[in-house]
């Protein structure tokens, strides 16, 4: 399996979007492209040459994937699929993406037979216009819908032994009521609703990492005391260490202490990283993984769009703290309102946090969701209301994934 290696030309082509079980367990990922495998050259989605550049190791997140033993969603070429590139991957990590275009082409079907009976799994994208071959139906395990009023469809599926995923689910009540239809896997924004336990409390590990939260985020920080306080938590400190020694950094020397850490790398960049492994240790279940990852895609992309346009008086480091806390209520479980409590935060970052429309924040937090919910497709209007280029937007937010990836690899990995 090829390693994945970043590649400066292509690295932010492709988005993980996870599929949840019922019990909200990751079953895997879908990968898809957001940018031209070509610079400068528009995506066509129907030839989207997703498989062989996540093949190619230029996709960020691969290796932690494979390594959680998740399933990887992806679509092919007719091409590659005759020619079985996907045995690239191994067979329990595999899920081969069927197009319409190809179910009905009989010419494909001994090298697709040939990779589910070595392990592969076999998934067809429904299309209510298109009846695939029987031997494809036989051979398919997975189908997946477009969107839950397609579950209308499940009538007409042959669902024997089958297992279906519906995207796009937007609600917790939508996955009760497809559940009652047979469908097992769900993807969609449904999960980043905050699910409140009534009389819910924090344990007392995830109390010490808001506690370490709340002095980072101080005004003034005190560098020599917060030195001392990373230096106190064992974990904290070994992992920070084990980072900035890493081959990412290359520093010339071994670097042995929190404070040289600081003096090194810098507060600001030690602070973000801080916040992110503070947020992970706070986070427990796969549900509340991916809520991380989408926090720090959120943190990122606000951070680089105040930081590339001057005529904002936002700070980039602020905006960071916006969208990273934007989904606390729903790691932890507790009401927006109690999750703030923990933070020195000022009064319009709590009312932009808690949803209020009277904040100034609330035209770039919903140019954010816009991206998040809607892709690159997000409103022409929003864009235009604040006077951004759709390019730039789409290669920051590109940027903020791939970055909010890798700092999860790098952090798993130490």
């Amino acid at each position: 399996m090829p390693a994945a290696v970043p590649n400066a030309t292509n690295l932010h082509l492709l988005s993980r979007y996870p599929i949840f079980t019922a019990a909200k367990t990751v079953w895997g990922y879908e990968i898809q492209a957001t940018a031209s495998i070509v610079p400068d050259q528009p995506l066509d989605p129907d030839r989207a040459n997703v498989g062989a550049t996540v093949i190619a190791g230029d996709y960020i997140g691969l290796n932690t994937i494979l390594a959680r033993n998740k399933k990887m969603l992806l679509s092919y070429t007719r091409d590659q699929l005759q020619k079985q590139i996907p045995y690239a991957f191994p067979a329990q990590s595999s899920a081969i993406l069927i197009s319409p275009d190809f179910q009905n082409d009989p010419d494909l079907l001994p090298a697709l037979r040939q990779m589910a009976a070595d392990g592969h799994t076999i998934a067809l994208e429904w299309n209510a216009g298109v009846t695939p071959l029987p031997p494809l139906m036989e051979l398919a395990d997975v189908i997946c819908l477009g969107a839950p009023d397609m579950a209308e469809e499940l009538a007409k599926i042959p669902l024997a032994a089958k297992t279906v995923i519906v995207r796009n689910v937007t609600t917790r009540e939508e996955v009760e009521q497809l559940q009652k239809l047979g469908v097992s896997l769900f993807q969609g924004r449904f999960f980043k609703t905050a699910e409140i336990i009534p009389g819910k409390k924090l344990s007392s590990h995830q109390n010490s990492r808001l506690q370490i939260l709340r002095v980072i985020e101080a005004e003034s920080p005190d560098l020599d005391q917060l030195a001392q306080t990373i230096q106190a938590d064992v974990s904290l400190s070994y992992r920070l260490l084990t980072y900035l020694n890493s081959p990412t950094f290359g520093f010339m020397r071994k670097i042995d202490s929190i404070r040289q850490a600081i003096a090194l790398l810098g507060w600001i960049n030690v602070r973000n990283w801080l916040r992110a492994v503070l947020l992970a240790d706070i986070a427990q279940g796969e549900e509340q993984t991916e809520l991380l990852h989408l926090s720090l895609w959120r943190g990122k992309f606000l951070e680089q769009t105040v930081a590339g346009h001057d005529y904002w008086d936002f700070k980039p480091d602020e905006m960071f703290l916006l969208g990273m806390f934007s989904l606390l209520d729903a790691i932890l479980g507790i009401p927006m309102a109690d999750a703030l409590a923990f933070l020195p935060l000022n009064d319009a970052q709590k009312k932009a946090l808690r949803g209020e429309s009277t904040t100034e924040y609330m035209p770039l937090l919903t140019l954010m969701l816009a991206f998040e919910d809607q892709g690159e497709d997000a409103p022409d209007r929003i864009l235009m209301d604040l006077n951004l280029e759709r390019e730039t937007m789409q290669r920051l937010h590109r940027e903020a994934g791939a970055w909010a990836s890798s700092i999860l690899e790098i952090g798993q990995g130490a």
